[in-house]
């Protein structure tokens, strides 16, 4: 994006953080022990990247002491990493009359910033969220083909959209398998603005997908123990396994108890489902639980076996890489990569061979009913009941599938 595009929706911003500045100088400055200055002799600037910039580039430019910039890189690399500048973000500094850095905040992108604090000794660092105000904006998605391509638009604010929706439903729609042309999407989520420029999408706060004629909601329901998404019920979308291990691949064979093998050219059973995806794409624990095998296993090549919880084991197939620290005992969490798509084995081309046994038979993993994960307390369900008949009502009002706009029409749009 050109430069001159970049600037109007930065602007709001730097006004914001710039804000934020003002309104907490006296108190970081009470809070800085070694500090003997007052709020009238700190001094702010702020630029935006350029090509080529590096921050000892920076500090140099501004007359900024390398021993603070040694100390701030080194403890920003675990919240970002500040060796990777972006061209077209912007930094903000705030000053002593020594140069010295009272305060530092590098805009990382349009939701968070790495913010830098003194205080008695060293800095504090953290990664923030920038503070949007945040309207409720909806989505209404008729599906052709598939659900990326089906977006309102190629910015990258849908991909993700379309992404999280994919997390949301990943335990009950492959949505490889499942979606259908006609199928729909409609969505209650928040919208990020600062001012009248409209900055991206926050939460997802509800969502239905129509598939195949059947109706699949999903309510986000939170407080300060826990957070997810629920269906009507209050029943937890979480499930003990993943539906499908890759996103946004295509199956290329189901499971079947008579196959005829591309290679071997023989009728025998193909237990699992076969995922179509370039080489090197990552694959996903599809649950939480201990890898009792990693390694290569004949015709399927480079393979890793994970044993679950309820009797669950999952095989994943034709691998190209396997982690190094992916051995046998290790404990994987759901969503972990175990390794990566191949053709080692027996395989025409890079996919993967996902399997899953229960009690020890094989069973299609497209059609295996799960078990949910926690549901919402008892004492909690009138509350939740009051969230999912307002979100309702707004989901039912939606009209025919278009860009719902909120706020002044006049703002910018993605």
């Amino acid at each position: 994006m050109k430069r001159a595009l970049i600037l109007p929706l930065i602007i709001p911003v730097v006004i914001i953080l710039l804000l934020n500045f003002r309104s907490n100088d006296i108190q970081k400055e009470t809070e800085a022990a070694d500090s003997l200055h007052t709020v009238d002799s700190l001094h702010t600037f702020a630029d935006i990247i350029q090509s080529g910039d590096t921050m000892e580039q920076i500090f140099n430019k501004h007359g900024l002491h390398m021993t603070e910039l040694s100390q701030i890189v080194l403890g920003s690399r675990a919240q970002y990493n500040l060796s990777r500048l972006s061209i077209g973000n912007t930094y903000i500094f705030q000053v002593d009359n020594n140069q010295s850095i009272q305060n530092m905040q590098y805009i990382i992108d349009d939701l968070s910033y790495l913010d830098v604090q003194r205080l008695s000794e060293g800095f504090l660092i953290e990664k923030k969220e920038v503070s949007y105000e945040r309207r409720i904006g909806s989505l209404n998605i008729s599906i052709k083909n598939n659900l990326v391509s089906s977006m309102p638009g190629t910015h990258s604010e849908y991909s993700r959209i379309a992404l999280k929706l994919s997390d949301i439903y990943a335990w009950d729609i492959d949505f490889l398998s499942d979606i259908r042309n006609g199928d729909s999407v409609k969505i209650i989520l928040e919208e990020l603005w600062a001012g009248n420029a409209f900055k991206g999408y926050g939460d997802i706060i509800a969502a239905e997908i129509i598939n195949n004629g059947k109706s699949h909601k999903a309510y986000r329901f939170e407080n300060e123990e826990f957070s997810g998404y629920y269906d009507a019920e209050g029943k937890s979308l979480r499930k003990t396994l993943l539906r499908s291990p890759l996103k946004f691949s295509r199956i290329s064979s189901y499971f079947s108890k008579s196959r005829l093998h591309p290679i071997l050219r023989i009728y025998r059973p193909h237990l699992g489902v076969d995922y179509s995806a370039p080489a090197g794409t990552p694959v996903s624990a599809a649950g939480d639980g201990k890898v009792v095998f990693a390694g290569h296993k004949g015709q399927y090549g480079k393979m890793v076996r994970i044993k679950h919880r309820g009797g669950f084991e999952t095989f994943y197939g034709h691998l190209s890489r396997i982690p190094g620290k992916m051995k046998r005992g290790r404990e994987v969490s759901q969503g972990d990569i175990i390794g990566y798509v191949g053709k080692t084995g027996l395989a025409t081309g890079p996919h993967l061979d996902y399997r899953i046994k229960q009690n020890g038979i094989f069973v299609n993993p497209l059609k295996v009913e799960l078990p949910h994960g926690k549901s919402i307390p008892e004492t909690m369900i009138a509350d939740f009941k009051k969230l999912t008949h307002s979100v309702n009502i707004m989901l039912s009002s939606l009209p025919r599938p278009v860009l719902a706009l909120s706020g002044n029409n006049e703002a910018t749009r993605l």
